[in-house]
C-alpha cells in the first residue's frame, strides 16, 4: 500500500477535525499537522504535528509550510482555515502538492458575495439571489432603505467577503432592537445605530430577511460536472457550529446546487447555503473550502476528504450514493493530556 501523506492546517480548529475524521476512514493515509499553537485538542488527532507561524505572516507562514512539504514528501495540502483559502490559492503553483481548494476561471468571485451574485444574475440564475443591493456609505445605506426595504421591519446587512456570521446584522427601529435585547437574540441592531458605525472602506450588502429553514450543501465536482450534492438541514446552530443536523433527499436543492456551482467552479469540494423563502431557496452563502458540518455528510456514507483524494491525487472516479435522512448529534468531549 503507497502511503499518501496529507499537510492539513488549522488542527485546534473544528473544521481540521471534521477532515481528519473523513481522513482517517482510510487505512493509506498519513495525516501531518499544522498550528499556530503547540497544543489543541487536534494534534492527538494527528500522525505528525509543527508549530507554524500566523497566517498573517504570510511571507513565514508560507516558508514554514514549504518546509514542511519537503520534510514530509507531502501529497495533498487541506487548508482549514477561512482565513488561509486566498494565500493557498495565490500560491497554488508555488506548492508541488495539490491543493485541496476548488479550482474555478474566476477564483476572486467565490470569495466576494456581490459579485457572485452578479454573475449567477448574468447567467440566467437569478431566481436563486436573494433581494439584495451593495453598499459603503450612510448614504446610500438610506437610499436602499427607502427603495428595497421601506417596508419591511427588519433587513440584513454583511459584508461581501463575510464568513462564520462575522459582519452579519439584522437592522430593525429601536423599538424591535429593544425587544430582541430583551430577548438576548444576537444580532438585531438599531438601524440609526448601524449608521453610525459603517466603514466606508468596507464594501457590504443590504438583502431582504429570510426567515425560512436553512440549508447547507456539500458539492463535489470533476471537470465541470457535479459527483455529488449533499443537502443538509441545520435544525440546531450554536456560534455558527452545526449542533444538530439532517442529510436530506432535496431535488430541488440538488438541482439548483447543481446549475449554481457549475456555472462557477470546474472541479474539487465547495459548500453553499440556502434559505427557504416564498419564492424558492435564495443563496446566502459560498464558501470555497471545506466546512466544519462537511462531516454530516461522511455519516451519510460520502467521505468528501477521501473523495477529493481518489479524484484528484489517484486519478480515481468512485460511486457515490449518500443515506438519505442521516441525522448528525455533535456532544463535548475530552482529552486529556500531560505536561510533565
Amino acid at each position: 500500500m503507497n502511503r499518501i501523506n496529507v499537510l492539513l492546517t488549522g488542527i485546534g480548529g473544528p473544521i481540521a477535525q471534521g477532515i481528519i475524521q473523513g481522513l482517517k476512514k482510510r487505512q493509506d493515509i498519513r495525516i501531518i499537522g499544522v498550528d499556530r499553537r503547540g497544543v489543541t485538542a487536534g494534534h492527538h488527532l494527528c500522525d505528525c504535528t509543527y508549530q507554524a507561524p500566523r497566517y498573517t505572516d504570510t511571507e513565514k507562514y508560507l516558508s514554514a509550510l514549504q518546509e514542511i512539504t519537503e520534510a514530509e514528501k507531502i501529497d495533498v495540502i487541506f487548508p482549514s482555515l477561512h482565513e488561509e483559502v486566498r494565500i493557498f490559492h495565490k500560491h497554488r503553483d508555488a506548492f508541488k502538492p495539490i491543493i485541496a481548494l476548488p479550482n474555478s476561471d474566476d477564483f476572486e468571485t467565490l470569495m466576494h458575495k456581490e459579485q457572485a451574485y452578479q454573475k449567477l444574475e448574468a447567467l440566467g440564475l437569478g431566481k436563486y439571489i436573494p433581494v439584495y443591493r451593495g453598499f459603503n456609505s450612510r448614504e446610500e445605506l438610506l437610499e436602499i432603505k427607502e427603495s428595497l426595504f421601506k417596508e419591511d421591519s427588519h433587513f440584513v446587512v454583511k459584508t461581501v467577503d463575510s464568513y462564520a456570521s462575522l459582519g452579519f446584522a439584522i437592522l430593525t427601529d429601536r423599538a424591535n432592537y429593544l425587544s430582541a435585547l430583551k430577548q438576548a437574540r444576537k444580532h438585531v441592531i438599531d438601524f440609526d445605530d448601524y449608521c453610525e458605525i459603517i466603514d466606508a472602506d468596507a464594501r457590504k450588502l443590504a438583502m431582504e430577511r429570510i426567515e425560512g429553514k436553512e440549508y447547507s450543501v456539500d458539492v463535489h465536482l470533476y471537470r465541470g460536472q457535479v459527483i455529488v450534492a449533499v443537502p443538509r438541514e441545520r435544525t440546531g446552530v450554536s456560534n455558527n457550529i452545526v449542533l444538530d443536523g439532517k442529510v436530506v433527499h432535496h431535488e430541488g436543492l440538488i438541482q439548483a446546487s447543481k446549475e449554481i456551482t457549475e456555472s462557477l467552479v470546474t472541479d474539487g469540494f465547495i459548500n453553499i447555503q440556502f434559505m427557504e423563502s416564498e419564492t424558492g431557496y435564495k443563496l446566502t452563502d459560498i464558501n470555497p473550502r471545506f466546512c466544519g458540518s462537511q462531516v454530516m455528510s461522511l455519516g451519510a456514507n460520502v467521505n468528501f476528504p477521501s473523495l477529493f483524494i481518489e479524484y484528484f491525487h489517484l486519478g480515481n472516479t468512485v460511486p457515490v450514493e449518500p443515506v438519505w435522512n442521516t441525522r448528525m448529534l455533535r456532544f463535548r468531549d475530552q482529552i486529556f493530556i500531560s505536561e510533565d
